[in-house]
């Protein structure tokens, strides 16, 4: 028996699952010590929950706006970032990408060279490189295209590193916290918002969001995606609104937005998970992921380190790539939120980190795969 909710019915259980999250990560102080994130506790809650039921009933959830959220938030990336963030940031962005393309290279390497070790084929190397662990997990038709057919175990492998990759990035915050100082951190103030000022900020984003549909639209989502469009035109309106002085936009209010429609987005990936494809994984597929676990940590902590200098934004990005750079963008994202919730935020780290894990990787790593295979 299979029963469907509602886009609304949808919302409200990922909002309850997402209460419980916070909840747990308050009562449970090793949750909140190793930055373990809400998203990811209700999240997973809610799909170990939804699993336990399988035997007796299908649950479905009606995921059709989690593109909205997602793009909700980049939206709010770029209405955050100003000339200043702008001028200052594009380097440290193209850096981070330029760290980011050579571990999806050396992701590779390592794969063919331990496939081969383990006697598993080309097959075996093409699902243990960056299409499993890169950027994101949609590279399914690409793995097909290549002549992948083990579809489960790509499922499995992609679904452990979404849980490697998010638990990880806590303890290379935790690693790197003592080395740093985090003085420069900030804690933004609440947003009181009335109900005209509230109107306004929802028009200005869904006018951003709106806009940032508009090259899917028009057949160049390959290159600039919702999530890349909503980034780029949530830059512009700021632009815009800076010169002109028609609206003043205030940070607190675009982080409460921007960081609620995350927050959705995060909950509901974890929630839909195909939890159940890690029984598909073999020995090998582990071990080749531990290997690739201890890659991604070693960067992150003395690579990233040493190319950003000692600093607090350092410890940020750090922290921001094993996610994207072992499962999805929504690990680094949940992460980061988690570690600013509690530790103080950066905003130019949300320049650097979320445009280049969600969007410009995705756009590289496909031909940095079929340089490999």
């Amino acid at each position: 028996m299979t029963y469907s909710f509602n886009t609304i019915q949808s919302i409200a259980i990922i909002l309850g699952f997402l209460l419980i999250g916070y909840t747990l990560q308050k009562k449970i102080p090793s949750l909140k010590d190793n930055f373990v994130p809400a998203p990811f506790i209700g999240g997973l809650a809610c799909g170990v929950f939804m699993l336990a039921l399988t035997p007796y009933i299908t649950i479905q959830l009606d995921t059709s706006l989690m593109v909205v959220f997602v793009a909700g938030f980049f939206a709010s990336v770029g209405l955050r970032s100003n000339k200043t963030v702008i001028s200052q940031g594009f380097g440290k962005q193209m850096l981070f990408l330029a760290i980011v393309v050579g571990l999806a290279f050396l992701q590779n390497v390592v794969s063919i060279g331990l496939a081969a070790a383990f006697g598993l084929g080309r097959e075996g190397a093409l699902l243990h490189g960056s299409l499993a662990f890169m950027g994101d997990a949609g590279l399914g038709p690409l793995f097909t295209e290549l002549g992948g057919v083990s579809l489960p175990l790509l499922g499995g492998v992609s679904t452990l590193a979404v849980i490697v990759g998010t638990l990880l990035g806590g303890q290379v915050f935790r690693c790197l916290q003592g080395k740093a100082d985090l003085s420069s951190t900030i804690k933004p103030p609440a947003a009181p918002f009335g109900p005209m000022e509230l109107l306004k900020y929802l028009f200005i984003f869904g006018l951003t969001v709106g806009l940032g549909f508009l090259p899917l639209q028009n057949g160049l989502g390959k290159w600039i995606t919702p999530i890349g469009g909503a980034f780029l035109f949530g830059l512009m309106v700021r632009l815009v609104l800076d010169k002109t002085k028609w609206f003043e936009l205030q940070v607190p209010h675009v982080n409460l937005i921007g960081n609620f429609s995350l927050s959705l987005f995060l909950t509901f990936v974890f929630a839909t998970l195909k939890w159940d494809t890690i029984a598909k994984l073999t020995a090998s597929s582990i071990a080749i992921t531990v290997v690739q676990t201890a890659l991604v940590f070693l960067v992150a902590v003395f690579v990233i380190r040493k190319l950003y200098g000692n600093n607090a934004l350092a410890a940020y990005i750090a922290t921001g790539l094993p996610g994207f750079a072992l499962g999805i963008p929504a690990s680094t994202m949940s992460t980061l939120q988690c570690v600013s919730e509690n530790m103080g935020a950066i905003p130019m780290v949300l320049f650097v980190v979320p445009p280049v894990g969600a969007w410009l990787i995705a756009l590289l790593n496909p031909y940095i795969i079929q340089l490999f295979f």
